[in-house]
């Protein structure tokens, strides 16, 4: 992990600034001191939000997708339901995998 803080954000409600590992440190915070799998969640950005977690670096503890999740459910605009939705199966498989990193330390 670098010590740079990480530009990746929410650009808007339901949009981040795109996700870009070159820039960004997988387990890092942004001035926000938001991880870069909570930013996905808040915005509700499913490929994201996959692409983080999946990759072989992120570590999932201290991470609180879910949290951000509700954030971004209570105050996206249009279609909030839909993208939370979408999100879900996804924090469950944030859960079995923080579970599984837990359990292997």
């Amino acid at each position: 992990m670098n010590n740079a803080i990480n530009t990746y954000e929410l650009a808007h409600r339901d949009q981040t600034s795109g996700w870009d590992l070159a820039r960004n440190d997988i387990n890092g915070v942004n001035l926000y001191k938001m991880r870069p799998i909570e930013v996905a969640a808040q915005a509700g950005d499913v490929a994201e939000f996959c692409a983080i977690m999946k990759h072989p670096s992120f570590v999932a503890s201290g991470a609180r997708p879910h949290f951000f999740a509700d954030v971004g459910r209570a105050h996206r605009g249009e279609h909030r339901d839909e993208r939370y939705l979408a999100l879900l199966p996804h924090l469950k498989s944030f859960d079995a995998l923080a579970s599984q990193q837990a359990s292997s330390v």
